[in-house]
């Protein structure tokens, strides 16, 4: 199809429909200059007709717009406020004495190492000394002292190894007094009546190969 355009009196063509459309796009025809191709009856104004028109390109590069966000009628819940308590600690929970702790500490160590003797009854009076004065502390001020259960675990255990190296210290005591065959007799009476002679003869044959040249 071939078009003809009047500007400035003068007559331009014949153009195809891409050369005509590509005139108007760059502005050298105007909507209001005068357009004909074969079929039409009278000249017409560019923007008058239909095939001439110029649709705008879509820019794919361009995002199309966006709307305001409604205002939302619930707020964010506010970031909670930093704790007073220490990270280790929960709230409510009385921090621990440390002479709960100490007396509890010191009790284990007495009641298994009590064949120490001195050393364990020391342990085991310092354990019975420092949780009497932690359950103390927990009674005049149960709000700030903690530490109950551990102080009475040191008590309970503090004298058991109390108890038990005194025992020992006792039985050293007893034992120093006597005489080697004392020792050695009171020892196989210790076991029942039919092993003793065998005891006894098996320490006899230890004794000799000692004493022998």
């Amino acid at each position: 199809m071939n078009w003809f355009y009047a500007k400035n009196g003068s007559q331009q063509g014949p153009l195809s429909t891409d050369e005509i459309k590509s005139r108007i796009s760059m502005g050298e025809i105007g909507p209001d200059d005068l357009a004909w191709c074969e079929g039409m009856s009278d000249w017409l104004p560019v923007a008058q007709i239909p095939q001439l028109k110029i649709e705008a390109p879509v820019r794919e590069d361009v995002p199309p717009p966006v709307s305001a966000a409604a205002p939302s009628p619930y707020q964010a819940p506010a970031a909670p406020a930093a704790s007073p308590y220490p990270a280790q600690m929960i709230p409510g929970q009385k921090p621990a004495q440390g002479l709960a702790i100490a007396s509890m500490v010191c009790g284990i160590i007495a009641f298994i190492f009590c064949c120490t003797g001195v050393l364990a009854a020391i342990l085991a009076i310092g354990a019975v000394v420092m949780g009497h004065i932690a359950i103390s502390k927990v009674k005049q001020n149960p709000a700030v002292n903690g530490g109950k259960g551990m102080a009475r675990t040191g008590l309970v255990l503090g004298y058991l190894g109390l108890v038990l190296s005194i025992i020992i210290v006792a039985l050293n005591l007893w034992v120093a007094t006597m005489s080697p065959q004392e020792v050695e007799d009171n020892f196989i009476n210790l076991f029942p009546q039919e092993m003793r002679q065998q005891i006894r003869d098996q320490m006899d044959a230890e004794r000799a190969k000692r004493e022998a040249p």
